[in-house]
């Protein structure tokens, strides 16, 4: 790592924790209210600080994670503006769940420390990120076991975060599809060199949790429950993508993950309220 890199990841790192810091102090009512009917249900969309503020830090985050990647051999001399996107999910990912949980911390104090761990956790995972490039390297597997924890975590809090809300379907699902489709690309990335097959995957992915989504929003299951279920059928999902990628999904890979979905299940129904 050189370092350009090093003072590239600085940069993004403080740039972040300073507009999450704004995001406290800047409380504004409803921007914008839209009504509209949609599959025969009325909506109301709104647009509020909150959603800007998690939607600029998402922005920031993901060209700070392109800033820094691009600084990397392997992509210093390349001209393609798209070879490096499936490293901007979990930035965005991260700074999407600060906007939202920091403020609800109870003090100023509990904020600050808050601030100043997300900026940190940026950094790692930029580090992380960069590690991960090139699959030779030294700390490509830690880095890449630090990033895979790291995006199972972000999924179950976006999911919760979702699905507690209870909005319409169209919505909820539309948000977890966003996510899932995002983060399934961060997860699949180091499978294989073809970005296109990549990106094919992560949207398969994101419509299955799109559906499960609607689905689930017609059974009254709690946050915590609906959370589990969605990050369960996100695991599943991926995992199955992956081994098809390396093309090595066989019919006993098939079986063992379906014991294992049988075992979550059984888990999820012990430990989740109102299963």
């Amino acid at each position: 790592m050189d370092e350009e890199f090093r003072g590239r990841v600085g940069v993004v790192a403080w740039a972040v924790v300073a507009a999450a810091a704004v995001s406290l102090f800047v409380r504004l009512p409803a921007i914008f209210v839209m009504n509209f009917e949609a599959l025969g249900s009325p909506i109301s969309l709104q647009i509020s600080d909150t959603t800007l503020m998690a939607a600029f830090l998402a922005l920031l985050s993901a060209s700070g994670a392109e800033s820094a990647i691009r600084v990397h051999p392997r992509f210093r001399h390349q001209n393609g503006q798209w070879a490096t996107w499936s490293y901007w999910a979990l930035p965005a990912a991260l700074s999407i769940l600060a906007v939202i949980l920091i403020p609800q911390l109870p003090s100023r104090i509990a904020q600050a420390a808050g601030l100043l761990a997300h900026g940190a956790l940026i950094a790692t995972a930029l580090f992380a990120l960069y590690a991960t490039v090139d699959q030779g390297a030294s700390g490509f597997r830690r880095g890449r076991i630090f990033l895979n924890v790291l995006a199972y975590a972000s999924a179950l809090a976006l999911f919760l975060l979702v699905y507690q809300t209870r909005t319409r379907s169209l919505l909820s699902g539309s948000v977890v599809a966003l996510t899932a489709t995002l983060l399934a690309g961060e997860l699949l990335r180091s499978t294989t060199e073809r970005r296109e097959l990549i990106l094919s995957h992560a949207l398969i992915v994101g419509l299955v949790l799109g559906e499960t989504t609607w689905a689930l929003n017609y059974w009254p299951l709690p946050g915590l429950t609906g959370g589990l279920l969605l990050l369960l059928v996100f695991y599943l999902i991926v995992s199955l993508a992956q081994h098809a990628l390396q093309e090595r999904l066989t019919r006993r890979v098939i079986v063992e993950f379906a014991i294992f979905a049988v075992f979550a299940l059984i888990l999820i129904a012990v430990v989740g309220p109102g299963f």
